[in-house]
């Protein structure tokens, strides 16, 4: 298992976003920069996912699919066993990722002009649904303490007295790595279900948690607090299948969960692939051993950065991220730019994402992929080393 993980695959020509890509989106030739970007890791597939894909591939015939008894039973199961959620098969609303789903439930749930609010800095991609959908946004920035970001409960309560129409939550938090503590995931649960404010809740981190956290559920809470509630599940991040496109959004609420299943329809979400399918029902069946020697190999990458940020880059804080292999590093200190600050690490050959596209609370800061093997990681180092001392 080591020996996999160590394992350099190389994923040019393989029309991959994060290695082909970046002179396009990025302005960086190819193979002049360490790309660490995008959020998926450079680790090849384990054979239980791999062995069915293939033989299902030489069976040869590929026409629509549906999701079988056993695909459903394979999710809800992992769901019990590893988060302690008992979900129920009429609650799956299955999309190609996650922002699909929740562009739907925007439109459903609020009219032009609304406030969705989300807690900054946050997954750039919420504010690019938010925009899209033309709603307003609203924005609680978290507390930094050192590192450890926390929910300001007194300025959300503020925002949410004012008519804020849906919340939008990223557990666990993508980029500062926080794991959403029971008490915080009930608080801001029972806050919204005080003022009204619908719930959209980013789950597809919930299986990479590192040793000494638990991940708690939007799902486990009172269930009076889950009628305006939507919850995004995904095999993605857990066992590296972000092109696979498959996410399951959870909505208890009976009513709601019909009306996107009607949306759904509408726009001819109603079959799937069947390589999604087989590929995320042998992870959930398979793949907790695995996943496990995983966890720990990226938990030491996650230490092999902070004991080099610790002792080399005195003017660069790290705190070792609770979940996700996204390191959240604060240059703030260098007193750069965030221009100045991408152009030196695109000289250095090294390509974070540059934390303003989190909200302005990001500026100063970088997102730093640790999902690779630990030698590419030192590379990584080494080229930090020179430009951020």
């Amino acid at each position: 298992m080591q020996h996999e993980l160590d394992t350099v695959i190389n994923r040019y020509d393989t029309d991959c976003l994060k290695w082909d890509y970046m002179e396009k989106w990025l302005g960086v030739p190819k193979g002049e920069a360490l790309p660490s970007w995008v959020s998926d890791w450079d680790f090849k597939a384990p054979e239980f996912i791999t062995t069915p894909l293939k033989e299902r591939i030489e069976h040869g015939v590929f026409g629509y699919s549906e999701r079988s008894d056993e695909y459903f039973n394979s999710v809800i199961d992992w769901w019990s066993e590893n988060h302690q959620v008992e979900l129920k098969k009429e609650w799956f609303h299955t999309t190609p990722g996650s922002l699909p789903a929740i562009a739907m439930l925007i439109e459903r749930w609020s009219n032009p002009g609304d406030q969705v609010l989300v807690f900054s800095p946050v997954y750039h991609a919420f504010y690019r649904t938010i925009e899209n959908t033309h709603r307003s946004l609203a924005v609680s920035p978290l507390d930094n303490n050192y590192g450890y970001y926390t929910i300001d409960f007194e300025d959300l309560e503020r925002q949410l007295k004012t008519g804020i129409k849906i919340l939008m939550l990223c557990n666990p938090h993508n980029p500062g790595g926080r794991v959403w503590s029971e008490a915080e995931v009930t608080k801001v649960c029972a806050l919204c279900h005080q003022y009204g404010t619908y719930i959209i809740s980013d789950e597809i981190w919930a299986d990479v948690v590192f040793s000494g956290h638990k991940f708690f559920s939007c799902l486990r809470v009172n269930p009076k607090y889950r009628q305006k509630m939507a919850v995004c599940i995904a095999g993605t991040k857990s066992f590296g299948l972000p092109s696979m496109r498959l996410t399951n959004t959870m909505i208890p609420n009976e009513e709601e969960a019909i009306a996107l299943k009607s949306k759904l329809l509408a726009y001819g979400i109603d079959v799937y692939s069947s390589l999604s399918l087989l590929a995320n029902q042998s992870a959930y069946r398979h793949g907790r051993e695995w996943l496990s020697e995983t966890l720990r190999y990226l938990e030491n990458n996650n230490r092999v950065l902070a004991q080099f940020v610790d002792s080399e880059l005195k003017k660069v804080k790290y705190r070792q991220q609770e979940s996700t292999y996204l390191a959240w590093l604060d240059c703030r200190d260098l007193n750069l730019s965030d221009q100045e600050l991408e152009t030196r690490l695109h000289r250095a050959g090294v390509i974070p994402t540059m934390g303003y596209s989190f909200g302005e609370q990001g500026q100063g800061f970088i997102r730093l992929n640790l999902g690779c093997p630990t030698s590419i990681l030192q590379e990584k180092i080494a080229r930090l080393r020179t430009v951020l001392e």
